[in-house]
């Protein structure tokens, strides 16, 4: 679950009359015995304070100057050293754990509010052996004296009291489990319109997506304004490729086959069509039931007989592996949450690129402040490192939580650049009005959430071309090169012709609650005087 940590400095309060004190007296009194004390003499032109007199001259060659004491300085610099070494050898190391050579895989759940989302994880992760009898007996009453019988697998993942008394996922929540063939990472995303942006920040940190369909209620969340659509065009917009899309509650239905397929159809059609533009090889349907279990990991249904395709474990197992940098590449580790853990912080997040290990020197950014790994807990259990693709439970650093921030990077010596100005490449989805110079907008940059200007248009292009003439506003479908004016510094990456693209390259922007426009980072700071000034 995503924790925010506000963190205040305050400061020894200095009232400003300092420790002098009014004692002392006036001394020596105004009468006529008073004697006005000599002035000291002034020191010889060759005295230096705080260095030894100079010998009187002699014919002999003058006597070399005195150089300054440079024991502080010395002293110094073996205090800094003792205090690296002692941070240094406070570093433990884990045991090492067995080698595991199965491919990591992070997944988002998505799907509009109430498609039984949270309850199909929850159960998935009770039947793959995730969750013990005694917690989910513990969920089961707890649930009942609630009120909300219905809900007990939901609570293995909506674990706030918030959402437990509303029955709404509201935050992210991370859980993992594994199968013979891959290690996976759930981000289990909310669904309702208000979260949208606590969806986004799940979304970025996956690899592939389960879209959650509710066959009972398909209409309100596809077509009257339901959350399925933004959802997909979101995920296909943040660089997710690889859709396993879940039909829930088939059983209220009677397992009805022509359900299936009607259902199956209208969704293949629009996120294969042009609005989202998925591969029809990327697309896999599987009919179950979340909260019978049904087709999650056996089949046992009598009456789903006509289905011969995989359950969801197999659906799962069978996506491909996403392609990673490799590990000589510079470490990227995208921070989604940040505590306090005694005199430490905590950080969490995924491996970008690079690795990460017990006892690193790394960088924080953009804070700049330079620290080292003191331990990492990756899958509920200490690890001595981490690749690229990883999702890390905890990372533990001794710095401030200041220093630290959500939305911020991890890295090594080759840091991230940092900047406020950027030019992106953006694709319009859909907005009340034409977008013009000045528009404001929410941006969503990996797990980082800011205030965005469009301060210039640049160029439109059209079938892969650009235009020379600039656009005065832009409107549905446009596809252009603009600048951003953002609300502070964050850690951008741009994207070149050779690199692949990053969370740090995606941006989302919001305006009104619609989801308006998708982008991606093309070049580096960008100077104020260049804007035209009207």
């Amino acid at each position: 679950m995503t924790r925010r940590v506000r963190n205040v400095d305050v400061d020894d309060w200095d009232d400003g009359w300092g420790d002098d004190s009014w004692g002392g007296g006036w001394g020596g009194g105004w009468d006529e015995g008073y004697a006005k004390p000599k002035p000291k003499p002034k020191p010889k032109a060759n005295v230096i304070p705080g260095m030894a007199p100079a010998k009187a001259k002699s014919s002999a060659k003058s006597a070399p100057k005195a150089k300054p004491d440079a024991k502080p300085k010395a002293e110094a610099k073996a205090e800094a050293k003792a205090v690296k070494e002692t941070l240094e050898a406070e570093v433990e190391l884990p045991p090492e754990a067995p080698q595991d050579d199965r491919p990591t895989i992070s997944l988002v759940v998505v799907g509009h509010v109430d498609a039984g989302k949270s309850t199909l994880m929850g159960h998935l992760l009770c039947l793959v052996g995730q969750v013990s009898s005694k917690q989910l007996h513990k969920f089961e009453k707890e649930s009942k004296e609630m009120g909300k019988a219905s809900f007990f697998y939901a609570w293995v993942l909506d674990e706030g009291d918030d959402e437990r008394s509303r029955g709404v996922t509201i935050d992210v929540c991370v859980k993992h489990f594994s199968t013979k063939s891959r290690q996976f990472t759930i981000l289990d995303a909310p669904g309702h319109r208000d979260f949208v942006p606590n969806m986004v920040r799940g979304a970025v940190q996956a690899d592939v997506a389960i879209l959650v369909v509710d066959v009972s209620h398909f209409e309100a969340g596809f077509d009257r304004g339901g959350q399925t659509k933004e959802h997909l065009q979101l995920i296909r917009a943040l660089g997710i490729s690889n859709v396993v899309v879940a039909v829930n509650k088939l059983d209220t239905c009677n397992w009805d086959q022509k359900v299936f397929e009607e259902t199956k159809r209208r969704v293949n059609d629009y996120m294969v069509g042009p609005e989202v533009g998925f591969k029809q090889s990327s697309v896999n349907f599987v009919p179950l039931s979340g909260f019978s279990g049904e087709n999650m990991l056996e089949r046992k249904e009598p009456k789903l007989s006509w289905w011969t395709g995989p359950t969801l474990v197999e659906a799962l197992d069978q996506l491909p592996p996403p392609p990673r940098p490799s590990s000589t590449a510079p470490l990227r580790l995208c921070v989604s949450d940040v505590y306090r853990s005694g005199a430490n912080t905590c950080l969490s997040g995924k491996v970008v690129s690079g690795t990460i290990s017990v006892g690193q020197k790394v960088v924080l950014q953009p804070s700049n402040e330079q620290t080292v790994v003191k331990s990492l807990q990756m899958r509920d259990a200490p690890a001595r490192s981490a690749r690229a693709g990883d999702h890390l439970d905890s990372v533990l650093v001794p710095v401030e939580p200041q220093f630290a921030s959500i939305g911020g990077v991890i890295s090594d010596r080759s840091t991230v650049p940092v900047s406020d100005t950027l030019q992106v490449q953006i694709l319009v989805f859909e907005t009340e009005v034409p977008l013009m110079r000045g528009a404001q907008l929410m941006c969503y940059l990996h797990t980082e959430t800011l205030t965005a200007t469009l301060v210039r248009l640049e160029k439109l292009i059209v079938k892969g071309e650009t235009q020379d003439r600039r656009p005065k506003c832009l409107v549905k479908g446009n596809n252009a090169i603009v600048w951003l004016q953002l609300n502070e510094k964050v850690c951008v990456e741009p994207k070149s012709q050779s690199s692949a693209m990053t969370p740090l390259s995606r941006f989302v922007l919001r305006d009104r609650g619609r989801t308006v426009l998708i982008s991606r980072h093309q070049s580096k700071q960008f100077e104020h005087e260049h804007f035209p000034k009207h």
